[in-house]
């Protein structure tokens, strides 16, 4: 049988997703993969949301067949808050160019990825959607009637539903979609990148390295932050917590944004050690792993996953999330590889660290299980479950 022709259609080159479209190129032959990329941001445009401009430090378009459908223009937005931020009409030729059996979109955030279902639909191409929206996600009030009415509407648009975790499970059924049209494809990272980059830090002699690069000491408990600061991940309950621990903690925080400055004057009036490390680009990340003792992401419900707790699980770090992150219940095993809180309960968050710090000190060793949690978690699951649904789609394909 011929190979699945199918084309993925993004906004923008990801770091996380083009090592999975290498691996699909190479390892999966029965998928003929095509990506169009609406554009390729600017340093400037890329940075907008970090507070600094950057160039991630992997390749975004090399090992895969690829095409960016034009170039950058000042005005584009590439964040998926902005609807209008990257408009693309030429994407529906390039879709009609790439001559696909399948097409795969991320839902409905660009309106260059509307442009897409609706050419789809008019030539009758099936199309996968692939999201981790959640309900908690749902708005409020006469909102989430209008919400959840447009929502019903739009994802009925689609033929098939990769379904990244047990929340979006949740989230296609409540929306009545047969159980037949949904396939598991559990979201990922590329594991064993994050895992050697960790690697070499890990060693007794690499972890003190690891922590005089950041300024922490050799023997405190180190609370590992990494992310955005902003409001959505509540960095703020973490700065309580840790307050509440006394001696012998320090913090390290990842990432730079709109509440740096409440932080760090939450952090003096704490008298709470914290290294401040900045934005880290991809290969700066092991290091970082390697230093911490525990990984902490406290967000609310904007947190739709959380792909840091991925990346922190491949190099064997417990996490510690709250019960909003959207991969708390598929990836966070309390006692095991974590532990699940309350969002916005400082205390409850300051309890299971001092767990977590008590299994450290007794010798416990949380590497395996956190390693072995996410190795669920992968390209080849992804791959199997967009096979699956490529089939499903096309059982008609000569």
């Amino acid at each position: 049988m011929p190979a699945v022709k199918l084309t993925v259609v993004m906004t923008h080159p990801v770091q996380y997703f083009a090592p999975w479209f290498r691996y699909i190129t190479a390892e999966c032959p029965e998928i003929e993969l095509t990506v169009l990329y609406a554009t390729q941001p600017t340093p400037q445009q890329q940075g907008a949301s970090f507070g600094r401009p950057f160039v991630w430090d992997v390749p975004l378009l090399e090992g895969y067949r690829c095409r960016v459908v034009r170039p950058a223009r000042p005005i584009d937005k590439v964040h998926s808050g902005s609807f209008r931020g990257v408009d693309v009409p030429e994407i529906c030729e390039a879709v009609c160019d790439s001559r696909p059996d399948v097409v795969l979109i991320a839902g409905w955030y660009s309106i260059t990825l509307l442009r897409t279902l609706w050419y789809c639909l008019r030539h009758k191409i099936p199309v996968l959607y692939r999201g981790d929206t959640n309900l908690g996600n749902s708005r409020t009030g006469l909102k989430k009637i209008v919400w959840a009415a447009r929502t019903w509407l739009l994802l009925r648009l689609f033929s098939g539903y990769l379904c990244v975790g047990e929340r979006t499970r949740e989230y296609l059924r409540a929306f009545g979609l047969p159980p037949s049209r949904i396939f598991d494809a559990p979201h990922f990272v590329d594991n064993e990148f994050f895992a050697e980059l960790a690697a070499p830090f890990q060693t007794s002699s690499g972890r003190v390295a690891a922590r005089e690069y950041f300024g922490l000491s050799a023997h405190d408990f180190v609370v590992l932050f990494v992310g955005k600061l902003e409001p959505k991940k509540r960095p703020l309950d973490l700065f309580r917590a840790v307050a509440n621990l006394g001696q012998g903690v320090s913090l390290l925080v990842v990432g730079s944004g709109e509440l740096e400055e409440a932080l760090r004057e939450e952090a003096q009036a704490s008298a709470i050690k914290v290294s401040w490390a900045g934005f880290l680009n991809q290969t700066e990340l092991g290091r970082a792993y390697a230093a911490a003792n525990c990984l902490v992401l406290p967000s609310d419900w904007g947190e739709t996953w959380g792909l840091v707790v991925n990346e922190a699980l491949a190099t064997g770090l417990p996490c510690v999330v709250s019960d909003r992150v959207g991969c708390a219940p598929d990836l966070i095993v309390p006692n095991v590889t974590g532990d699940i809180v309350p969002v916005g309960d400082p205390d409850s968050l300051a309890r299971a660290l001092d767990s977590v710090r008590a299994g450290v000190r007794g010798g416990y060793d949380w590497d395996a299980a956190c390693r072995a949690r996410v190795k669920a978690y992968s390209f080849e699951a992804a791959t199997a479950g967009l096979l699956a649904a490529c089939h499903s789609l096309t059982p008609d394909r000569p």
